[in-house]
């Protein structure tokens, strides 16, 4: 059964002097600059609505045509250059989806797998926007452009323009003071807490543990299911070259606040935040730094928020920086302990100061399980003695197995998903029933999204909610896992409908994704951003929040109007907050989605879609028996990048190594050759790093370089290109060694 969705309050009103900036900057800020695309402002115009990015070849096609008739209409697909005529058929008549009031007719053209550029044409109606139908990924860029979002939010040290893109919106340390705040209205008796080192939560720049947490977790869960997917150089942060995966440097950095909440004695602190609302836009960090900022009182909520974040950071970071996970999980279990002395305070919405969101949770069932469960697998990890109390909470809980919409108020689906992912010594048919579970909610998630007009993956029988498309790209990412679970290809098929949404097959004709799209979102809730807006575009790959008719509290977001169309309108950002904020857990999900569709795009493209092959060897430690130079070293062939290469030395019997990580089943590997190249060589696969035992998976004597695919078989931690004879007098060269397997 769906739960119903739930507010998500985050702000009361706000103080006249910030409308009164922002009614200024209304009047003066929202004025299209010369040069400026204008279709970055506005939307799609066209009744014809489709992912204005494009389709998988094997994935489902479906537009959603908003048109009067009651009868079907002929609908035909050309090449977008040419115009030659690919395809035709008629409409299926929906009629009128409750979501938005529109009366619509989708057009299926799954059957087109030939890759290219084309158009949709409605008779009666209108044409599309041009889109592709793709046989290689869609979106590969964006979960790194997502990623971006979270050092662009840093506080506590300054944004640097070389690690963002674009220089324009680098700036001084926000809120540097943070290392030393006061308790407001002196609650824990004239301490002062260290929380230096967060994300900026959404549009202001408090911190909050409860939604911080969900967020590291989708940040943290992306990388314990796949931990090859942003390593160590793969994103642009300070950190990149230290020795471990970039995704868990961005996580630490903006989680070391976290143990700060935590006074000498007591429970943590619900938030932090300025005593009055910022500025919009913050054009000055000095004076946004002198605001009066403080600690507000604590609830039981943000404890457990601290043990489990920082119980799962202790787990992931344990074997890159032993001392440091050491520390968070003695923070961890100190939390646990004080939770679990005071289990029912709730925050007291009425005691704190203006400028910060509420984030009320009257329910603390559920982070306690969430909590116990990251302990768990922790000290399970650890061999620690605590490990069996901790399990006890979590099969004892009532949430123990649930599976569930979940967003920061509702987080025990999260403690359900990690102890699918990590190994523990849970019952197997405890663990059978929370795989039934996973799969029973896609089922659920499958059926909504059938129902609907437009392919959202939340009912238009209910209201939408604060953060609605947080709320799609979590189901997402339930599909995502379900997938996992069965190989069934259902779910990946409407995780990429949910992408259609959100790249505008929606009422609002846009994609609520910016940079993404001809008729994509370019401005949303966000000081910092708003600042250089619009001379500066806001950075690709941040997710709005999308359409709210269930708590709107904000003076733009329109009132009176379906749910799916309760969306503020171009260049109304400052008073928007209610529909167009962004947040730190709406963009979470969005690069856990974006990248999962990113690596198994290889399941929907070519025909008929394959069910396994991951790719495993990306990001991977790599090795090899020698480097051409100090710049052409072997893990630059696991990048992800096709302009670096590694190169060996310049003789015969020269090799490259990836660890998986663990023993893989493997079933394909692809060779993007450099133009030196092995003329004979091998595939080999081993559980030996040394190769004393091993498997050929493939071998030829007639390597012909350019790009191979080739299917293979085999089980191992290791695999090795062996080239054993050169096609060219120089060394061989590989730009892309990619392992394929599960």
């Amino acid at each position: 059964m769906l739960r119903a969705v739930r507010s998500r309050p985050r702000r009361r009103a706000r103080p006249r002097a910030a409308a009164a900036v922002a009614a200024v900057l209304t009047a003066t800020l929202f004025t299209p600059v010369l040069g400026a695309s204008p279709a970055a402002a506005d939307s799609d115009p066209s009744p014809v609505r489709v992912n204005q990015i494009g389709y998988l070849t094997a994935a489902d096609k479906i537009a959603t045509v908003v048109a009067a008739p009651t009868s079907p209409l002929a609908w035909q697909l050309r090449d977008a250059a040419a115009g030659a005529l690919v395809a035709s058929g008629t409409t299926r008549v929906y009629g009128d989806d409750l979501a938005s009031g529109d009366h619509v007719h989708q057009a299926d053209f799954s059957s087109v797998t030939r890759p290219g550029d084309y158009r949709l044409t409605v008779e009666g109606a209108g044409t599309s926007v041009p889109f592709a139908i793709r046989n290689t990924a869609l979106y590969p860029r964006l979960g790194h452009e997502g990623m971006q979002y979270f050092y662009f939010h840093r506080m506590g040290t300054p944004v640097e323009g070389r690690y963002l893109q674009s220089g324009a919106h680098a700036h001084a340390a926000l809120h540097p003071g943070d290392a030393s705040v006061p308790c407001y209205d002196n609650w824990c008796g004239g301490e002062r807490l260290n929380v230096a080192g967060s994300w900026a939560d959404a549009g202001d720049f408090g911190i909050y543990p409860v939604n911080h947490a969900i967020s590291a977790w989708t940040l943290l869960n992306l990388y314990e299911r796949d931990p090859a997917a942003y390593g160590d150089g793969s994103l642009s942060l300070p950190e990149r070259g230290n020795g471990r995966p970039d995704i868990l440097d961005e996580v630490e950095y903006g989680s070391r606040f976290m143990s700060g909440m935590l006074p000498a004695t007591g429970l943590a602190s619900h938030k932090v935040h300025n005593h009055t609302w910022s500025a919009f836009p913050v054009t000055d960090i000095d004076a946004e730094n002198a605001l009066a900022r403080s600690a507000m009182p604590p609830s039981t909520n943000a404890t457990y928020a601290v043990a489990r974040t920082n119980a799962q950071l202790a787990r992931v970071l344990r074997q890159y920086d032993p001392a440091r996970a050491d520390e968070l999980w003695a923070s961890a279990r100190t939390a646990w302990q004080r939770a679990e002395a005071q289990p029912d305070v709730d925050y007291a919405t009425d005691s704190d100061a203006e400028g910060g969101g509420d984030y009320p949770d009257g329910k603390n069932s559920d982070d306690r399980y969430a909590a116990a469960a990251e302990l768990y697998l922790t000290a399970h990890q650890r061999s620690d003695g605590a490990a069996a109390g901790y399990r006890s909470a979590v099969t004892g809980s009532p949430h123990y197995g649930q599976v569930g919409q979940f967003d920061w108020a509702e987080v025990a689906t999260a403690g359900t998903l990690s102890l699918l992912t990590v190994a523990a010594d849970l019952p197997a048919a405890d663990t059978a029933r929370m795989r039934g579970n996973v799969t029973a909610f896609a089922d659920s998630a499958v059926t909504t999204l059938n129902a609907e007009g437009y392919p959202s993956l939340i009912p238009g029988s209910a209201p939408y909610p604060w953060g609605s498309n947080s709320f799609i790209v979590n189901r997402m990412l339930l599909l995502g896992t379900a997938h996992d679970l069965t190989d069934d290809i259902r779910y990946l098929k409407a995780m990429h409908r949910g992408m259609d949404y959100l790249m505008g097959t929606n009422a609002m004709r846009l994609s609520y994704v910016t940079g993404y799209g001809e008729y994509a979102e370019s401005d949303l809730h966000d000081r910092i951003a708003w600042g250089a807006y619009p001379a500066t575009p806001y950075p690709k790959g941040w997710l709005s929040g999308g359409p709210n008719n269930e708590n709107i509290n904000d003076p733009a977001t329109p009132t009176g109007r379906p749910a799916a169309k309760s969306y503020a309108g171009p260049g109304t950002a400052p008073e928007a907050w209610g529909s167009k904020e962004n947040t730190v857990n709406w963009n979470a999900p969005l690069v856990w989605t974006a990248t999962y569709l990113d690596r198994t795009a290889d399941r929907l493209t070519a025909g008929e879609p394959q069910p396994g092959a991951q790719l495993l060897s990306q990001g991977r430690p790599a090795w090899a028996s020698s480097s051409e130079n100090g710049g052409l070293t072997p893990q630059l062939a696991v990048d992800g990048r096709d302009d670096t290469r590694w190169s060996s030395a310049f003789r015969d019997d020269q090799w490259i190594n990836v660890d998986l990580g663990t023993s893989r089943s493997v079933s394909r590997v692809v060779l993007k050759w450099e133009a030196a190249y092995a003329r004979s060589f091998r595939l080999q696969i081993s559980d030996d790093p040394g190769f004393g035992t091993w498997t050929d998976l493939y071998a030829t004597s007639g390597g012909t370089g350019g790009t191979r695919s080739l299917d293979v078989a085999g089980q191992g931690r290791y695999v090795r290109l062996l080239g054993e004879t050169r096609a060219t007098p120089y060394g061989i060269s590989l730009h892309e060694f990619q392992v394929y397997g599960r």
